[in-house]
């Protein structure tokens, strides 16, 4: 019973230490807001740029050049888009995988999303043209 109190002690000081912590002004995420609506608004253009491109011509030219790789998607999947996991698990022992610019698991915003919607259509029309040269 001795060993116990001591235990139950440390406990007690520890909740009341977190609970104090706890009851401490949080610090202004007002930089934070900035920042993201920043990078959001940068995305308005990344969108209207990806979507003037053609991604089959892109992926040929790719190959042409000698360039085989699959584009990402956003997070941590273990596939890419527009091929079944089985396929790529196949394919990519062959050819890297590669993320455009700003495809990431992090969100930014309303005009990151559309951007990230975008870059995976591209993306699955791509991979659909560069799976050939990998099998």
């Amino acid at each position: 019973m001795k060993l116990f109190k001591p235990s139950l002690t440390l406990l007690i000081l520890a909740s009341l230490s977190l609970t104090m912590g706890a009851c401490r002004e949080m610090p202004s995420h007002q930089g934070s807001l900035q920042t993201t609506s920043a990078e959001d608004a940068q995305f308005v253009k990344k969108t209207s740029e990806l979507q003037a491109k053609n991604p089959k011509q892109d992926a040929q030219a790719a190959l042409a050049r000698g360039e085989r790789y699959f584009l990402c998607n956003a997070g941590r999947s273990r596939t890419v888009p527009g091929l079944t996991a089985e396929v790529y698990a196949k394919a990519s022992e062959r050819c890297p995988t590669q993320c455009l610019d700003g495809v990431t698991d992090a969100l930014y915003g309303e005009n990151h999303a559309k951007y990230l919607s975008a870059a995976l259509e591209y993306s699955a029309q791509w991979n659909q043209v560069i799976v050939k040269a990998c099998n």
